[in-house]
């Protein structure tokens, strides 16, 4: 496959994806702070926190096992009965896991966030995640057969449903969090009907063990790994529930869903390239892998560095005066999501060498030093505390991760990886100096742009130079 096809093939899944991600994190934001009191919004955080965990248990890491295994299956004909087997013991753990809650629910709720209400928010926690494997799988079928014109066209409905169902739900109903939720259900729910019309008549309610002991050796390192990444990227959040009120929790949670448009990006863009890499035969991998992670960190910057030198323009727009003070801590963030994103390169590498456990160990060890970061920042300074621990784990993280991968593969992406750091790094210094600079708005802007057209064409010229041929107009 020659770069200007992967670079189609991954716009296309990319944008995709990141339309159905940022329309409900990003897009929507400013109906939400402005719909929701700032408690209410602490509150839908802090239940965003929760759901995570319950989407951990229910997955079991089962989807990122299939998008490894599927084309094993696929070669010998039996990929319907493989999928078949895994949706169906996905219904028998849900059974195990929402019997489980019926018994002990409460008490696991209250262990998370003491101060929140555990009804009607675990219900819907429940059922959001429940409903979201049939999504992820449907999805992950349609990306991995390369059907690229309908992921697009689910991805696209199903965040028209919920950006309609936010509106009528909040705005002409005025019916507050628990509106919001049901629109999130709603949708969630929209998408997961893919999975039955792919299917067709050809599922059958069965399990297969062979096609879970194929599964399972990849699938639970990956859900160590999730499990270490929510203590990585969410401890903050858990910690500060016990030092700050949840109006500031509002704060915090925005900043951070902000950020996470780095994270959706990398997210999309990563994942759009593994099936290529998985799919490719053994002469041909490491040099897809190569020139593909190049491309992706350059691709990464270019997002990053508009998101960052427009990062107070993009608070204030999406949230009213009473978040005021957030700025700062976003951009710290955003630099932490970037350098986090530098893992989908390495996580590759390292499934692609059929390494989930190494893979694993980083997250665990960024995991240790979040948590450890996070138990001495946050009760002293807070908000700031939450984000700084954030970033000294993230990046802790992305260079364990590298150092790994560079060992199995014995290629460093050093030569784009760290300048690009630098740049991100120089850029959100120089955001913070303008933010604190009443400069007239029309002089900020001209920076800005001029700072965002002198990466991308750095950029360009770097791709050039190393024959990447990432065209200008996509």
């Amino acid at each position: 496959m020659d770069t200007r096809r992967l670079l189609s093939i991954t716009a296309i899944f990319g944008f995709a994806d990141v339309i159905v991600l940022a329309v409900g994190g990003f897009l929507l934001l400013p109906l939400y702070t402005r719909t929701l009191s700032q408690s209410e919004f602490g509150t839908y955080v802090i239940f965003r926190t929760n759901t995570e965990i319950l989407t951990y248990l229910l997955f079991l890491g089962l989807p990122s096992a299939v998008s490894r295994v599927y084309f094993d299956h696929k070669k010998q004909g039996t990929h319907i009965e493989y999928l078949s087997s895994i949706a169906t013991f996905f219904l028998l753990n849900l059974l195990v896991v929402t019997t489980m809650l019926s018994i002990w629910g409460p008490d696991f709720w209250a262990l998370l966030s003491p101060a929140t209400p555990v009804g009607p928010l675990l219900a819907f926690s429940l059922a959001i995640a429940a409903v979201g494997f049939f999504a992820a799988l449907g999805t992950l079928w349609l990306r991995m057969e390369g059907r690229a014109g309908m992921f697009a066209a689910l991805q696209i409905a199903t965040s028209a449903v919920l950006a309609a169902m936010a509106v009528f739900n909040l705005v002409v109903l005025e019916a507050g969090l628990p509106g919001l939720l049901s629109a999130m259900l709603v949708s969630s729910a929209c998408s997961a009907m893919a999975l039955p019309w792919i299917f067709g008549r050809r599922f059958r309610m069965r399990i297969r063990w062979t096609h879970l002991t194929d599964s399972l050796p990849y699938a639970m390192p990956i859900l160590i790994g999730y499990v270490a990444y929510f203590v990585l990227n969410r401890i903050g959040t858990l910690i500060l529930q016990r030092h700050v009120a949840s109006e500031q929790i509002a704060i915090f949670g925005l900043a951070q869903q902000l950020a996470m448009v780095v994270a959706i990006a990398a997210m999309a863009f990563g994942k759009a390239s593994q099936p290529a890499v998985f799919a490719a035969e053994p002469g041909q991998a490491p040099e897809l892998m190569q020139r593909s992670g190049r491309v992706f960190i350059l691709v990464m910057l270019c997002v990053t560095s508009v998101l960052v030198l427009f990062s107070s323009e993009i608070f204030a727009l999406v949230a009213p005066n009473s978040y005021a003070g957030g700025h700062e801590v976003l951009l710290v963030l955003l630099v932490a999501n970037f350098a986090y994103s530098f893992t989908q390169v390495s996580d590759t590498a390292l499934l692609y060498h059929r390494k989930p456990k190494s893979s694993v160990a980083v997250s665990l060890a960024g995991a240790g030093i979040a948590a450890a970061l996070g138990s001495v920042l946050v009760p002293r300074y807070h908000l700031e505390g939450a984000a700084v621990a954030t970033l000294g784990a993230f990046l802790a993280t992305a260079l364990l991760g590298h150092w790994r991968a560079q060992r199995s593969t014995g290629h460093s992406y050093h030569a784009i990886l760290l300048p690009s750091l630098a740049t991100i790094v120089l850029l959100a210094l120089l955001a913070g100096w303008l933010g604190r600079r009443a400069l007239p708005l029309p002089m900020t802007l001209a920076v800005k742009t001029a700072g965002c057209a002198l990466i991308f064409m750095s950029v360009r010229k770097l791709a050039t130079r190393n024959r990447l041929a990432i065209p200008c107009n996509p």
